[in-house]
Order: structure tokens, then sequence, then C-alpha cells
């Protein structure tokens, strides 16, 4: 009886080692594995020591019968999977040469589809791909005295290129998304009191109900639509329709929300081996829900202090659940993946945006993903990866820093105007300035291949409590960048209404406001020390309007001051305060500026976004609504009035084309008042403790603190 291998299964291993075999490997492409050791076992136990390259392994010292090959495990698997080591679906050259070929006796080869497992032994630690596995393939069964070329399978391994968009503190697009529908509802409510407020100040006044300014309205015409409770419902019987719109739900969407809604999500493998996909993370303070519904904001911490559950360093684990919970579907488009079946990653590439708090969630999380193989990142996503299927190249190395070799990178940082502001209670530091707790914002400039960071001028932010965390390494490294940009916090990341996303274009109430600028109060004894009560509060009050004028604020925006006098009881003594207000309308485009400013650029560096040749800009589409801007020709105080698209054009097109240089000197003091001039600053700080100005006393002026970003830090 024979054995299929032509040797007799009663017989002894035969010691006649005049027996050869000759073996080329090759892969897709008929190119050698160069330098792969190993090892070939004939029927008798003997080994001998291969080495891969150009010219086939001959050996002619063998025992007749079956062989085995066994190529080093670490080397063989790193080589196979390398780069180039891909598969071929245009041709296959390895055949045609097989066809050729001829052994060294001038006979012709036998001709084996291989996989990376027929070739090597594993250990339990190293997994491949199931069509990579051995016996996947051809029947790799080498007999003595035959030659073979062997074709090695290639791999199929991409890049997955996430966008992270992490939102600002009290942004959320759920949130928001609701809110704008209540506010589109309650117009024609808010425009019947507008009317009337106007009505009334025309016949006192004499002036014409269009002439009427912003100063002069009520306080009814800023306030947000608020449930009545039930009672009061049933006795309007308005059957509950107005809905309160409090917190995030009176925003506009944020630049990060924009932007994540231009990156590009793959249908399928892009060119190049590339997958993308996008992440939006809530902002800091409201709730993780996707429902279009207002946001669960009752987490105390969140939106004052940075902590908590929806805190800085809780969103950045919120964000990475998120992403790898995204596993499962890539797992299967990757199944599906045409023509080649997509066999894992080789490499990750992150486009991280955020703004406020949330650009400090994304500086945090950068480090994070930069953690290493030990790290949270890493343990989270190889974890998932796991459970989902997906196979990691071998040798991913989580802390390569050469962008040719690296298999974790961060390719684009885009911030707008970091404020961390994070409260550390265990060390009974209760300022959110400087000192962030556990939240991480220096970026190592070797890892992280681009940031641009946007903030807002230091004398138009000046909040006491929205501290600037900079970037660090601007003035060391080429490739990262911080503009300092005309305007406040939410003018630069978004947040604030523009008219352009309404249905009615004489809608105000979303562009107007009402800022508590200052309060003072003076107590006095009797009515002859009245008057001099309320002459203090009238200065102080003036002290006040003053330092805000030095800003640049125009003065017909300031209410005349609101004096109010409480008397104790029948005593003649009491107590005279004194409120002064801005109050005015702003135009909400100036955020789509720095929109403009943020996306030319990560596209110049190969962020994948997508803006239909332009036309989202300007195309009266109805979701373009949040992308457009116009012109202010009711206001001919400059030239910027009448040509503010042409300047968000011509921003926009530097930007794409990384005029870093050019884009600085359009951003300079003159543009500053220009922009000051047509009402597109916020005013964002008032008197309340969470939002007052910081005075700078040296320069005589309100100025925002910033702090400089240290390494480990």
């Amino acid at each position: 009886m024979r054995s299929t291998t032509g040797v007799s299964p009663f017989c002894a291993p035969c010691e006649n080692r005049t027996h050869w075999i000759e073996i080329i490997i090759r892969d897709e492409f008929n190119k050698p594995f160069e330098g792969i050791t190993g090892t070939i076992t004939d029927s008798a136990k003997h080994e001998f020591p291969v080495v891969l390259g150009e010219a086939p392994i001959l050996l002619k010292t063998l025992a007749p019968g079956p062989v085995t090959l066994t190529l080093d495990a670490d080397q063989w698997l790193r080589e196979s999977q390398g780069k180039l080591r891909t598969p071929n679906n245009e041709a296959d050259p390895t055949l045609d040469f097989a066809k050729q070929y001829q052994d060294h006796l001038g006979n012709s080869a036998s001709f084996l589809s291989v996989t990376t497992g027929d070739l090597t032994e594993l250990t339990p630690e190293q997994a491949l791909p199931l069509r990579h596995q051995k016996g996947q393939a051809d029947a790799c069964n080498l007999l003595t005295d035959k030659s073979y070329v062997l074709k090695v399978r290639g791999f199929n391994f991409i890049t997955l290129r996430v966008g992270m968009f992490f939102d600002g503190t009290a942004n959320n697009s759920y949130s928001a998304q609701w809110g704008k529908t209540q506010l589109e509802n309650y117009y024609q409510t808010w425009k019947m009191k507008y009317n009337v407020d106007r009505d009334i100040i025309s016949r006192k006044t004499g002036r014409l109900k269009n002439d009427i300014p912003a100063t002069h309205l009520s306080s009814e015409c800023f306030d947000y639509p608020k449930k009545d409770n039930f009672f009061i419902s049933l006795l309007k019987n308005d059957e509950g329709e107005v809905e309160t719109v409090a917190g995030s739900a009176t925003n506009e969407l944020t630049n990060v929300q924009k932007l994540f809604d231009r990156y590009i999500l793959s249908d399928d493998i892009r060119e190049g081996g590339i997958y993308t996909d996008a992440v939006y993370i809530t902002g800091i303070g409201t709730g993780n829900d996707t429902n279009i519904a207002p946001a669960d904001e009752s987490e105390i911490f969140g939106q004052g202090a940075g902590i908590g559950q929806y805190g800085v360093t809780a969103k950045v684990s919120s964000s990475i659940d998120q992403l790898t919970g995204n596993l499962d579907a890539l797992k299967a488009k990757f199944a599906s993946a045409q023509p080649n079946t997509v066999d894992g990653l080789d490499k990750l590439q992150f486009d991280v945006f955020g703004f406020s708090r949330g650009a400090a969630a994304a500086r945090h999380f950068i480090n994070v993903v930069l953690d290493g193989e030990q790290g949270e990142f890493a343990q989270a996503f190889s974890k998932a990866c796991q459970k989902s299927g997906i196979s990691l190249a071998y040798g991913f190395d989580w802390s390569e820093a050469d962008e040719a070799k690296a298999s974790c990178e961060i390719t684009f940082a885009g911030l707008f105007d970091t404020v961390a502001s994070v409260v550390d209670l265990l060390s009974f530091d209760f300022s959110t300035h400087h000192d962030n707790g556990d939240v991480r914002l220096w970026l190592d400039p070797q890892r992280v291949r681009r940031a641009v960071h946007l903030t807002a001028d230091p004398t138009i932010e000046c909040r006491y409590n929205f501290s600037l965390n900079h970037l660090n390494s601007v003035d060391s490294v080429d490739h990262f960048h911080e503009f300092v940009l005309p305007g406040a916090h939410s003018d630069i990341g978004g947040g604030y209404h523009s008219r352009l996303s309404y249905n009615n274009s004489d809608y105000l109430l979303p562009i107007l406001e009402k800022k508590l600028v200052k309060r003072a109060s003076r107590s006095f004894s009797d009515r002859w020390d009245k008057d001099r009560a309320e002459q203090y509060v009238r200065k102080k009050l003036a002290e006040y309007k003053q330092r805000d004028l030095a800003t640049g604020w125009q003065e017909s925006d300031y209410t005349e001051p609101q004096i109010e006098f409480i008397n104790h009881g029948k005593k003649e003594g009491g107590r005279v305060v004194g409120r002064l207000y801005i109050q005015h309308r702003v135009e909400g485009e100036l955020s789509r500026l720095y929109l403009r400013l943020m996306y030319g650029l990560a596209e110049f560096h190969g962020v994948p976004l997508e803006d239909y040749d332009g036309k989202i800009w300007h195309v009266p589409d109805p979701y373009a609504v949040y992308y457009t801007v116009r012109d202010f020709p009711e206001r001919t105080i400059n030239g910027l009035a009448a040509s503010f698209k042409a300047f968000n054009q011509k921003v926009l097109d530097m930007a794409k084309q990384g005029q870093y240089t050019k884009l600085e000197s359009e951003f300079d003091e003159k543009r500053k008042q220009e922009l000051m001039q047509l009402n597109v600053f916020h005013h964002s700080s008032d008197d309340s403790f969470a939002l007052k100005p910081l005075w700078d006393e040296s320069q005589g002026c309100y100025k925002r603190a910033s702090y400089p970003c240290e390494k480990g830090k």
C-alpha cells in the first residue's frame, strides 16, 4: 500500500538522503521576500536552515517524502503583512513566472497559492485574519524531488482615518436642533410682543416704529420662550405649545458640528486604502443622549467646573466608547469591500477638533491616544477590535513617532479657543485657570502632524473665568500655529445665532443681546442721604461704562442707568440699586468667517472634508443656511459692511492655499475696529460671578488672562 506522498506507511524513515526540493516564494506581484529565515524539515526530522531571497531555495540532501517549511514567525508576519504585500487585482505575474520557470533539472515547477499561515507556526498571541490562516488556500503539501513556485496571498490592510469632534461647554447639537424648532414656532408670539412694544414706544417718544433702537425695547423682547405652568396653560387655553428654551437649546450649531457635517464618511475604501469615519461628542456639561430633545444639564459640576460625569475627561472616555462602538458596523463594511476583503488595520489616523472645554477635551484625547500600548485608548480599541473580528497588522506600533512608520498618529488638530477651566476638588483648587487637574493639554510635536488654534481677542473675550490655554511649541515648530482673532469666545467657535438660519428675516429674538454690564448699590440712612447715594451709584455705573467703551463698544448700545430705590420698611433709610445694560442687535455671522478659516486650513493639510466645490458657502440650500453669510448694506460705517461676503471668500481661498502669513495680516487692529462697528462681536461678559470681566490694572483695560502650555500638563 502506498500513501499519497509516495512513501509506504509501513517503512521506517529512509536514511537515503539523496533527494532534493526547490522552492521559490513570491508575493502577488512576483516580488521575492528578502532575508526571512526559516527551517526545512524532511521526513526523517532533519532540519535545514534557509533564507528567503531572489534565488530559489535548493536542498539536495533530504530524506524522501514530505517536507515542511517553517519560517520565523516574527520576521515572516512583519514582512508578509508589509505595505507592499497587497493583493494584485490587475494580473497574476507570479503565475506567469511559474509557467515559464524551469528548475535546476530543466523541469517545470508546480504552482501553489498559499497563505502566510501555511508557512509558519504561530503562538497563541499571534493571530491572523481567517483567509490568511493555515489551509485557507491551496493544499501546501511539499514533497521531495519536486520544485515549487509559491504565491503568498496578499494582505489588504487599510488606514482608518477618524474625525473626532468635541463640542464646547453647554453646546449640544441635538439640544440646539430642538431649540431651533421651538424658536421657529415662537416667531408669531414674539412678533406680536415686539410690535406692541414698538407701538407703545413710538407713542411715547414720537419715534418711527422702524427707528426704535434695541436699547428702548422691554425685557419681553429679549426673553426666550418659557413654558407656562399647568394651571396658567389651562386658563390661556394654549394647549401648552410653548416649551421652555434654555441652556444648550438656546444655541446655534457650533463650528465643531458644522465641520463634522463636512467630514467625508466612507461608503467604501477610498483611494490609497483609507476608510474614513467621524464621531461627534456632545459638549461639556451636557448629556450624551442623541435624541433631538433638551439635553440633560443636571450635572452641576459639568458646565461650571469641567468635571463630573459630563466633564472633560469623562467626555474623552465617552468618545472612546463611541468610536469603539462603531467597530461592528465597520467590520460589516470591511467584509463587503470590493474587490478585496479588508483584512484589518495597519494605521490609525485622527483629525481632532474641539471648541472651548471641548478643545481641552480634544487635546486630552490626543494625549490618551498617544499614551501607547498600555494606555486607555489602545487597550479599549484593541479589545474592541478583537471582539469585532478586526485584525491589527502584526507589529502595529502604538508609540512609533516616525511619520513613515507610525501606526497611530494625529494628522490634524483643529482647536477653537481652548478654555480648560477645570476645578481640582481633590487638591482643594477651586480656581478655573491654569491648573487643570487630570486634563492634559500639551501636544507632542513629534506625533501631531499639524495643529491650528484659533483664539479670541483678549480684550473682547475678557471674562475672568475664561482664561485661555495657549497651544504649546508655536514658537519652536512650524507645524503648530495659533491665531489671535477679533471677537468673543463663541464668535470664534460658534453657537451664536444668525438670522440667516431662520425662516423669517425680521425675526430679531435670536440676535438680540441684553447683558448686565454693572450692578452698583449704596445704602442711605435718611432722605437727605438718598441723593448722595444715587449720585454715587450713577458715578460708579458711568465709570464702568467708560471701561467698556475703552474696548470699542458703541455708546449708543447702552441703556440709561436703571435706578431702583429700596426702602427699609417704615424707616427713612434704604438702598439705591443701579443697573447698566448693553442692549443691541448682534448679527451672528462672524463665527462663519472663522469656520472658513479652519475649514480651509484643514482641507489644505489633507483632512477629508467636502464643500461641494464651494457651493455650501453661498448656495441658498436649506442646510447651507448654517454656512452662508451676507453683506450689511444697512450699515454704511465702513467698506467691510458692503464686502463682508467677499472678505469671507477671500479668507477661505487663502486658507485653502495654506497662506498663514497673509491670513495673519488680514486680522489686524484696523480689521478689529471695522468688525466692531458692524456689531458682530458679542458682549460675552456681564456682572455675574461666572461671567464677570477681568480688569488689567497695568494696562488700564479689560483683558483676559492666558497661560502657556507646559509639557506634562
